[in-house]
Formats: C-alpha cells, sequence, structure tokens
C-alpha cells in the first residue's frame, strides 16, 4: 500500500508537482511507475529502485503552466509495481496497481462543489455502481462525472454530465466491467466530479470500494477434482485389463494335417 501527499513547487514555465510516495507495506515495493494526469495531459515517472518498508520517494510531473480555469483541480495518479507470485500467459509479472490523488488550488481555492457517494456493490462480470451526488452550498451544480479504475477493471462508456439540485441529491449509473483483478478480492476506484460552469473550477473526488464476486461457476471450482477421480478411474480400468490378461485362460491352436 502506497500513501500519497505533494504540492506545487513551480508555476512556470511549466506547472510542476512534487508527489511523495511511502511505502506502508512490510514488503519492498518496486520499481514504482507513476502516472499521472492533469488538464487532460498525462505525465509518468518512475522510482527505479522502489521503496522499502516505511520509506518514502519523490518524483516530479510537469504540466502546462496555465490551467483551462483557475480554482480547485484534480491530479489524478495510477501507481503500479510488480509484487510476487506466477506471470501471467504472456509472461508478465503479477501487478499491484491502484488509484491516488491529489487536490492541487490553482490561482483561488474555491472548494469542492458537491459531495460524492457511491452505493455498495458485487461485481461480476459487469454492474451498475449507483453514485449520489449532492450539493455541498446549497447551490445548483452540473458536474461531469467519471469513473478512473486501477488495472484488472474498465469503466465503460464516457464521462457523464450531472445535474445537482440545490438540496437533496442526484443520482447517476456508471457501468463498470471485471476485466482480470482477482476475484474474491475487494477494489477501489476513484470517483471525480469537475464542475462545467461558473468561472473558477471546483473538483470533487471520493475513492469508492467494491467487492468482486467468487468464481460462479462451478467446473473451475470442481476442476482438480475431476481431474484426480478421472486420473483413478483410468488406472483402475487399466488394471481390471491387466489382471484379466494374466488370468485368461490359453486360447487352444489347432494344426492343419496335409497328406503327403
Amino acid at each position: 500500500m502506497l500513501d500519497v501527499s505533494g504540492s506545487v513547487v513551480a508555476t512556470a514555465p511549466r506547472l510542476e508537482v512534487r508527489v511523495a510516495l511511502t511505502n506502508r507495506g512490510d514488503m519492498h515495493a518496486g520499481p514504482i511507475d507513476v502516472r499521472g494526469e492533469l488538464f487532460g495531459e498525462s505525465r509518468e515517472a518512475r522510482l527505479p529502485g522502489g521503496l522499502a518498508p516505511g520509506a518514502e520517494g519523490l518524483v516530479v510531473l510537469d504540466f502546462a503552466s496555465t490551467p483551462p480555469r483557475p480554482g480547485l483541480h484534480a491530479l489524478t495518479l495510477l501507481l503500479e509495481h510488480p509484487v510476487e507470485g506466477p506471470p501471467d500467459g504472456a509472461g508478465n509479472p503479477p501487478m499491484s496497481s491502484q488509484r491516488a490523488f491529489l487536490l492541487l488550488a490553482l490561482g483561488a481555492n474555491p472548494g469542492e462543489a458537491v459531495r460524492i457517494d457511491a452505493e455498495p456493490l458485487k461485481l461480476d462480470v459487469r454492474g451498475i455502481l449507483f453514485v449520489r451526488l449532492e450539493s455541498r452550498d446549497g447551490q445548483a451544480q452540473r458536474v461531469r462525472l467519471r469513473a478512473l479504475t486501477a488495472r484488472g477493471l474498465r469503466s465503460d462508456g464516457d464521462p457523464i454530465e450531472v445535474a445537482v439540485p440545490p438540496s437533496g441529491y442526484a443520482t447517476a449509473e456508471l457501468p463498470l466491467s471485471h476485466a482480470g483483478a482477482p476475484r474474491g478480492s475487494r477494489q477501489a476506484l476513484l470517483l471525480v466530479a469537475e464542475t462545467l460552469d461558473g468561472p473558477l473550477a471546483r473538483t470533487s473526488v471520493a475513492a469508492a470500494s467494491f467487492d468482486l464476486l467468487s468464481d460462479p461457476a462451478r467446473l473451475p471450482r470442481l476442476r482438480v477434482p475431476l481431474l484426480v477421480a478421472g486420473l483413478a478411474l483410468l488406472a483402475l480400468a487399466l488394471g481390471y485389463e491387466v489382471r484379466a490378461r494374466l488370468t485368461r485362460p490359453p486360447t487352444p491352436t489347432y494344426g492343419v494335417e496335409r497328406d503327403g
């Protein structure tokens, strides 16, 4: 598990953000790849030596110096590093993949516009995540909502626009798909809501967790017992055949007499 903190260290000629990673696990993590997205731009960095348990490392990501609008923006992050385990069918090592974020106030800090709350979900192959959005300041808001997943999951479809009333809440539906994450595990994603109106950007981010169901098919769970039973039956059949051959009386033979 990697904890994230950070700060803006320069605004010209490029916007530079220092991202600090701390390894909260009990095993070495690394090398660590960091991919950040801000203003629609993606940047990548790496900690080639990784991090020992409890250690901290720094990377710097740079972006365009002028945001589309001043205000509160989300730098979203994808953190990945290899972990112990057998490789996949293509020979790639298993990977730890997690989402993180930093909220950056650029030019002004108007605060977050909405509260985000996701309903519980148990995902099989495909499912719908129901998300509730509530105004924080009693004003109507129009936001663009998107879900950001880690490796092994997929958010289907484009970001959606949601009209949030001044009181009460609006409900949005985000389709999700299982794409290889371990069955029976608990997974997390980021929900990002960005206001579309007004002179200042107001971005809200929330983490949501959900459960991946165990494999529903009986055959995968029974594959090993069935294989063992099949081999036992085959061995038994071969044993009977050998025994039958050994105990079977010899077949009589008859000669043919020829004259002369």
